[in-house]
């Protein structure tokens, strides 16, 4: 057997200023044995051994010439219209030098007929002696039908590191995968096996370490769902950046969903219960995941057996408008209100569940009674219990309460709405303060009270039904405002009970006096 050797010097200088940790060092060495085997193939015929600090790792019946490791942006893959995990072209060659000169590994590759190590040499430019990373390559006339390459030097805590390298690439017998949901020659989605997802793997700080996506064949980023997506064919083209954008993982999404059949959407969208809420509400909102569940639920809509079995499954849905006028939040408001009496029965979600044919929130509540019915306040017991209230008030709280004028009045019809008043708003648009230095955020037009109240029992239930919708001049109910304007208003209430007295009686008189007639 004959055999030839020579030096090579690849013109890298080996202060060259990049330093990969051995996560990445021993990524781009597996993906160079990944790309030269089918993905179905991979974990059979990818093989690797670890004794006493030699890391070797083969695959049979595949070879390759040295010279495809001589070029920054030479690759066996680059004119390759296959898919690959690699882009830059650069893996060895980077991968070496930080091996050698940072981590102090032997490196020793060969393939078909040649081997080679990797080394340092000197050399002069310009008058100046500089290291210059080399291969050191020997040829024989004989070839054997393998590549390997073997790493001597590594330590236990870099071979578990190898480890979770391996689950950094798509291949269908990663354990990181759980049950297949759909795959084709573009990509594949798999629920999220119970194994770890490693500390050191890429993942979304906002996603955490959940759901997985593969990208170009790697792992490049988490999602929030106990979901793994893998899109073949999206390339990432920063060198500088590991993990995905939040935003890349949505377009992912997108993507793999307009290929997906429709069980395989329901699948799908069951795993992505959490943001079944999701709206769009701003123009340029690249993070919503408003799109990628409307492209699912139309992959059911067409689909009529599919879409009759979500129905069945989810029967009672209810979708929220992203976007709504003045008056749609009046009613959205009520339409809440009463939904709190029903949420073991209803669930709500966002708009695109409108094209499977469920019902706004504000329907269904329409539908069931639920909305305010209002009218004006006819002559009579009605009109004079809201004018004891309104009388009161004036007189309590004078330079508490702004308003000029006094709100109307109205009663609630409806027996099965949730309110035992309501008041209607107007943004204030004046920079007001009572006397008590209370920002006035609102006026009042309108005070409701429901019907129930006006019985002869009923007045502190009015009064302080009355009071509370009179301080939403403050601000909303969940407001820092409105609070300490309903804690004033109480305080001022307890200070004044004898005209709180005088007026019980005159509501006491109203009914008294409809007994007599």
């Amino acid at each position: 057997m004959s055999q030839t050797s020579k030096i090579i010097p690849l013109n890298i200088v080996y202060s060259y200023p990049v330093h990969w940790d051995s996560f990445h060092i021993l990524r781009d060495y597996v993906q160079n044995f990944y790309d030269s085997v089918p993905v179905d193939q991979w974990s059979q015929r990818f093989q690797y051994e670890f004794c006493d600090g030699t890391l070797a790792m083969r695959i049979e019946n595949t070879t390759f010439s040295y010279e495809w490791l001589l070029h920054i942006g030479a690759s066996t893959k680059t004119s390759s219209t296959e898919k690959h995990a690699g882009y830059f072209g650069e893996g060895f060659k980077i991968a070496s030098l930080c091996a050698l000169r940072d981590k102090k590994w032997a490196i020793k590759m060969s393939s078909g007929n040649w081997n080679l190590n990797v080394i340092c040499i000197d050399q002069t430019i310009d008058g100046q002696g500089v290291k210059m990373l080399a291969y050191d390559i020997s040829e024989t006339n004989e070839s054997n039908q393998k590549s390997e390459l073997v790493l001597q030097g590594v330590s236990e805590d870099d071979f578990a590191l190898f480890k979770t390298v391996l689950k950094s690439f798509y291949y269908p017998e990663n354990e990181l995968l759980g049950e297949k949901i759909w795959e084709d020659a573009e990509g594949a989605v798999y629920t999220r096996s119970k194994v770890e997802y490693d500390r050191k793997l890429p993942y979304n700080y906002d996603y955490g370490r959940k759901g997985i996506v593969f990208c170009g064949y790697q792992l490049r980023g988490s999602n929030p769902f106990d979901l793994v997506v893998c899109l073949h064919d999206f390339e990432q083209n920063d060198r500088e950046r590991d993990n995905l954008l939040n935003m890349e993982v949505v377009t992912i999404f997108k993507r793999i969903s307009v290929q997906l059949t429709a069980a395989a959407s329901i699948r799908m969208l069951e795993k992505m219960r959490r943001v079944w809420l999701s709206n769009r509400t701003k123009r340029f909102d690249f993070e919503n995941w408003s799109p990628v569940l409307q492209r699912l639920l139309l992959n059911i809509l067409y689909s009529s057996n599919c879409c009759s079995e979500f129905k069945q499954k989810y029967p009672n849905l209810l979708f929220l408008e992203p976007k709504l006028n003045r008056l749609q939040m009046n009613l959205r408001q009520e339409a809440r209100s009463w939904y709190n009496n029903y949420r073991d029965k209803y669930t709500l979600v966002g708009e695109p569940f409108s094209v499977l044919g469920y019902p706004s929130l504000e329907d269904e509540c329409r539908r069931n009674g639920g909305l305010v019915i209002d009218k004006n306040v006819a002559p009579g017991i009605e009109s004079n219990c809201f004018t004891i209230l309104e009388d009161v008030c004036k007189q309590m709280f004078n330079g508490f309460f702004i308003a000029d004028p006094w709100p109307q009045h109205k009663v609630i019809t409806n027996p099965k709405a949730t309110y035992h008043g309501m008041a209607t708003l107007r943004k204030n648009k004046r920079k007001q303060s009572n006397a008590h230095h209370l920002c006035v955020r609102n006026k009042i037009e309108c005070v409701y009270l429901k019907r129930t109240i006006f019985e002869s029992d009923k007045f502190y239930d009015g009064l302080s039904t009355y009071v509370h919708e009179m301080c939403h001049m403050f601000g909303g109910d969940s407001s820092e405002n409105f609070s300490l304007g309903l804690t004033l208003a109480m305080e001022i209430l307890l200070q004044n009970t004898t005209i709180v007295e005088s007026a019980h009686e005159k509501w006491k008189q109203q009914f008294a006096s409809q007994q007599r007639v």
